[in-house]
């Protein structure tokens, strides 16, 4: 029940009295609000427009380095060029260390619930103009319209050979590290990347559709497998691989698309696991052959897709990342002296910033600055500092990490020409719960050889940002301290955000339409490249770039529930059709307003 007090007032001794009326303002005749009736009608909210398509096709006014017919001399001599074809029942016979049956060895232990549904590449279909009308205007923005991005930024979508590809066992292709992945053998027959998103065939579809939308640059990886079904030097080159790749590039320019290579995006020759201190001949052997033919076409070169995280993954030592370091410089080098190629060249790392939990607290911010000497520190002090690896690591007892030599350090130093990292998210870092000192000399603490405990919960026990399934979150306020971090600590030319998207919680699970008009993403774009405008005028960072991770729903590494596309694929009715949701063309349309 209310209190009465909002109505009696004491007067003197405690008697009640009432209580007295306080003047009220007249309000002048000129401020009262009119009110009328009228007759009702509908009015138009909505206006249909539509996207705008690239202008194709594409020419570079100067190639990127000389054409194969006279890079092919710096190839070795005695190469063999051939094709495979798989024949699981063959069986050993003496036709070599290269024939038919040891291509048919290499697949012995690994096949597929499911097939590709078609072997062919798909011829594109024009793009219906009905498919190109954009969402609703999102009215709840900050206008930042008048922050306009460098002429010359890099933006587009970006996705990985083995995740979208499809046909691992067709036309020649050896297989990867990551083909266990849905094997039979592994009982995962639902993450079956032998199928993905079919994109082996329907790569002229994806394309034409990018171009449809207004995409300008692809980032896509060369299955190495493809290219060296055994993976090692001195072994044969597949031609179909060679003549896919050249047909996904020339697609790209012939649409008006800039392509962005990689060379290895996880995917390595299965071959390669046993013994990394191969890796650099091994690597340079696959990379002359990609580089001597499509070189003249292609402006930006990535080597390695994030292998600072590869530890304990794809990597079983962290020497190993060393022989990374050696493979990525005698690439660097090659292109850079021998081919005399005018492209760029990086490495891309991963990174989600490590902020500490309590500011204010000093152990918080070593762990967070710890954490960052692991994740970044080791690849990124002898490539942009010409420094050694960092003293928290070498100093961690049976890390198994050997210093640098000088003439190691000289050979990598200098061996990138930007920045790329993959800045998903940020996270709270604090000391491992036994202390970083006692982590660090404890081989069997979980928390080592990091020792930090990391969180996407803050200290007054609020999550950071709008979750998704996995670890991504809508949190653009720490977008520019990644961005700083970067900035201040490596002091690079430029910096790309080589991946960043959102991934909407349980979205697989929702009805198509649903799916299709992906608020969240867009609002992740949005926060984060909103951000990244303030980043360059307020901040002083060169940010050339951002590569939304991914165009296509994919393969995960063994799950189709992750979804990052910002077009769906339909995997139920065979037609393995694509649909735009309304991310991408949010994302598109912020380049557009922010253009110089």
């Amino acid at each position: 029940m209310r209190s009465l007090s909002c109505v009696v007032a004491l007067g003197v001794a405690g008697v009640s009295q009432p209580a007295q009326a306080s003047p009220v303002a007249q309000e002048s005749p000129a401020s009262r609000t009119s009110y009328s009736y009228g007759s009702f009608s509908y009015t138009q909210v909505t206006s249909t427009r539509y996207a705008t398509a690239l202008s194709s096709p594409l020419a570079f006014a100067t190639p990127f380095a000389p054409a194969f017919s006279e890079a092919s001399t710096l190839l070795p001599s005695n190469v063999t060029y051939t094709t495979y074809a798989l024949l699981p029942s063959q069986t050993i016979t003496p036709d070599g260390q290269y024939g038919q049956s040891a291509y048919a060895a290499l697949w012995a232990n690994l096949s597929y619930t499911s097939a590709p549904p078609f072997t062919t590449t798909v011829t594109p279909t024009p793009v219906p103009s009905s498919e190109l009308v954009y969402p609703p205007t999102l009215y709840n923005r900050i206008d930042y319209a008048d922050l306009k991005l460098p002429s010359d930024f890099i933006w587009g979508v970006a996705a990985s050979a083995w995740q979208i590809e499809g046909g691992l066992q067709l036309e020649g292709r050896g297989p990867s590290a990551l083909d266990t992945i849905g094997a039979i053998q592994s009982n995962d027959s639902s993450s079956d990347a032998n199928i993905a998103d079919l994109s082996y065939f329907l790569y002229k579809e994806d394309i034409a559709r990018l171009a449809a939308i207004g995409v300008p640059y692809l980032s896509f990886s060369i299955s190495w497998p493809r290219i060296v079904p055994f993976g090692v030097a001195g072994s044969p080159i597949n031609t179909e691989g060679l003549q896919h790749y050249d047909d996904v590039i020339n697609t790209c320019l012939e649409y008006g698309i800039t392509p962005i290579v990689t060379l290895n995006h996880v995917d390595m020759p299965l071959s390669q696991l046993s013994d990394f201190s191969t890796l650099s001949e091994n690597f340079l052997y696959y990379a002359k052959q990609v580089m001597t033919r499509y070189a003249d076409r292609v402006p930006y070169w990535v080597t390695f897709n994030e292998p600072n995280i590869g530890v304990g993954t794809s990597f079983s030592s962290w020497n190993d990342l060393t022989h990374v370091l050696t493979a990525h410089a005698a690439v660097y080098h090659w292109y850079k002296e021998e081919l005399q190629g005018t492209g760029q060249i990086t490495v891309k790392f991963a990174n989600n910033l490590a902020v500490p939990l309590d500011p204010s607290n000093s152990t918080h911010v070593d762990a967070a600055l710890r954490y960052q000497d692991f994740i970044l520190g080791i690849m990124g002090n002898p490539l942009f500092l010409g420094e050694q690896y960092p003293s928290e690591a070498l100093n961690t007892p049976n890390l198994n990490l050997t210093a640098l030599t000088p003439d190691q350090i000289s050979t990598i130093h200098g061996t990138v020409d930007f920045w790329a990292f993959d800045p998903y998210v940020a996270q709270f870092a604090s000391p491992a719960p036994a202390g970083i000192s006692a982590c660090a000399a404890n081989q069997s603490d979980r928390a080592w050889p990091e020792c930090v405990a990391t969180t996407m919960i803050q200290a007054d026990g609020w999550l950071m940002g709008d979750m998704s399934n996995a670890y991504a979150a809508i949190a653009p306020q720490y977008v520019r301290q990644q961005l700083g971090y970067i900035w201040d600590t490596f002091n690079p030319s430029g910096i790309l955000v080589a991946e960043f998207g959102f991934n909407p919680f349980a979205d697989s699970q929702r009805d198509s339409d649903a799916q299709r008009y992906d608020l969240e993403r867009t609002l992740y774009y949005q926060d984060f490249l909103e951000e990244i405008l303030k980043a360059i005028h307020e901040d002083g960072v060169n940010v050339i770039g951002t590569l939304a991770w991914s165009y296509l729903d994919n393969n995960e590494f063994g799950s189709y529930a992750n979804q990052y596309g910002m077009q769906s694929v339909n995997r139920t009715d065979g037609s393995w059709s694509r649909r735009y949701k309304r991310s991408l063309f949010d994302y598109v349309d912020f380049f557009h307003e922010h253009s110089a």
